[in-house]
């Protein structure tokens, strides 16, 4: 009897011994994550502007109608622009560096929205939502730029959870709280008043209610409504559809948040027929969503970015994680950690283009008065006149920035023309930037004054083909 009562005693005692040792590292990895998170956010808030977050900063210092024009052959909607530009005037942020920390207030939204899950959600299954969130591209990189995206991050978060709360709890508080983040979310950009559309529309077969249902209908039609006056090219001044890109756009989308296909591969590991069309069901929106995106652009040209399936993120990464077993979630956890470190920390502290060491380095004080181009994203035969136009006042507010030398900027064709007619006349090195991975002929510059050589400098993290600024060798 005293044999096994020294077992039973010693089996007790290991396995609190194993649980204080489980414990112990669930709060250092806690730790751990929160760090990471905070390390690498605080080293990209050091970082100078990147191209287009120059060109919004341009946008925001305008006076407010000189804002809407701009707005109307521009591609994107008005609202962050007003937020930013409405920030300016209240608190006084002259300075641009600044603006950035507006998104702190899109931070306490996402924090609110944790706030709200734990009427419904457990503790653990909210860190792991958070952990999920934080540990992905779309808030390491995006979150914290002077664009869109922080926005649509964080009301997409309220967003999602006020409509699991309204189909959970029947209170109108959360109804008309679903109500106001689907308007607000939708007047973002038009990916976001798309997922909007869809959810109300589930919505709207799912509630019985009349005057719910009402509200819901209104809410479709304003999001749709903003589709047509911002994206629309038979009402605005330019001649197509704002929003265009490449599908590689769509096959990077899983990249920026693999801890969620961990997730869904964790899911089919153990899914019966039943919990999957339940999981379909609740994720439907978003699928929804993506196929009208992939039809559409089919049917006329690709306009889907990896960066917008933001708007989707944190209503997929919710409702896959309520459908996860829990003896899943320290893999989970651990795998974020190791992305964030490994993979999206990293990426978030590289900017696409780092214009200030551009223009910095570009500005000696004998290429004073020479021209230097940036619009060359289409070569020298280039007709997009909103492109051509862009590279410029990006260039020029870039310079107003970081410089007080002023050049000119040409395109790179007749810039290249100059050269050749003026190259002995002056020993300036830099002729010019390049934004994309397209880059003018060398053989167009006249080698028998002058041999040009094509730099490795890193723009837009690009070494292929030379690309980055392009270098005058005596």
């Amino acid at each position: 009897m005293r044999s096994k009562g020294y077992i039973l005693k010693y089996y007790i005692i290991y396995n609190k011994d194993q649980m204080y040792q489980s414990n112990a590292f669930k709060i250092f990895l806690y730790i751990a994550i929160s760090w990471a998170v905070f390390y690498f956010i605080a080293y990209q808030l050091q970082l100078p502007l990147w191209h287009d977050e120059i060109y919004q900063y341009w946008i925001t210092s305008k006076d407010i109608d000189s804002i809407i024009s701009i707005t109307r052959a521009d591609p994107n909607y008005l609202l962050h622009t007003l937020i930013y530009k409405l920030s300016i005037n209240l608190f006084g942020l002259e300075n641009f560096d600044n603006l950035v920390f507006i998104h702190f207030i899109s931070l306490f939204v996402v924090f609110f929205s944790f706030y709200l899950l734990r009427k419904i959600l457990s503790f653990e299954r909210i860190l792991l939502f958070a952990f999920v969130l934080f540990a992905s591209e779309y808030f390491l990189r995006f979150f914290f730029e002077i664009r869109t995206y922080g926005f649509v991050f964080s009301w997409s978060v309220l967003f999602s959870t006020s409509y699991l709360l309204t189909r959970t709890k029947d209170e109108n508080n959360y109804f008309y709280l679903f109500i106001i983040s689907g308007i607000v979310l939708s007047a973002f950009n038009p990916i976001a008043g798309l997922f909007v559309v869809t959810l109300m529309s589930k919505f709207f077969i799912e509630k019985n209610s009349m005057l719910k249902r009402l509200f819901t209908l209104i809410v479709i039609f304003i999001a749709c409504f903003q589709v047509l006056i911002f994206s629309s090219g038979s009402i605005l001044l330019n001649n197509d559809f704002h929003i265009d890109s490449y599908y590689r756009h769509i096959r990077n989308t899983g990249a920026f948040m693999i801890p969620i296909l961990i997730i869904g591969i964790c899911l089919l590991l153990s899914i019966s027929q039943t919990k999957l069309k339940k999981i379909l069901s609740d994720i439907s929106p978003v699928i929804f969503s993506f196929i009208t995106i992939y039809a559409y652009s089919l049917i006329t040209s690709p306009f889907y970015q990896a960066r917008y399936f933001t708007a989707f993120f944190p209503f997929l990464s919710l409702f896959l994680i309520i459908h996860l077993e829990r003896k899943y979630f320290m893999g989970i956890k651990i795998a974020s950690f190791l992305l964030i470190i490994f993979l999206y920390g990293p990426r978030a502290v590289t900017p696409y283009t780092n214009f200030e060491g551009i223009i910095q380095s570009s500005h000696q004080s004998n290429c004073d008065g020479i021209p230097m181009f940036v619009d060359n994203q289409k070569g020298f035969d280039s007709n997009i006149l909103f492109r051509s136009e862009f590279e410029k006042i990006v260039y020029y507010a870039a310079e107003e920035l970081y410089s007080d030398i002023k050049r000119p900027v040409l395109s790179a064709k007749n810039t290249i023309n100059w050269w050749n007619n003026n190259a002995s006349n002056n020993s300036c090195k830099i002729i010019g930037v390049s934004t994309r991975n397209e880059i003018p002929d060398p053989n167009t510059i006249s080698i028998s004054e002058n041999n040009f050589s094509l730099s490795m400098k890193i723009v837009d993290k690009c070494k292929d083909n030379a690309c980055g600024t392009i270098w005058h060798v005596n």
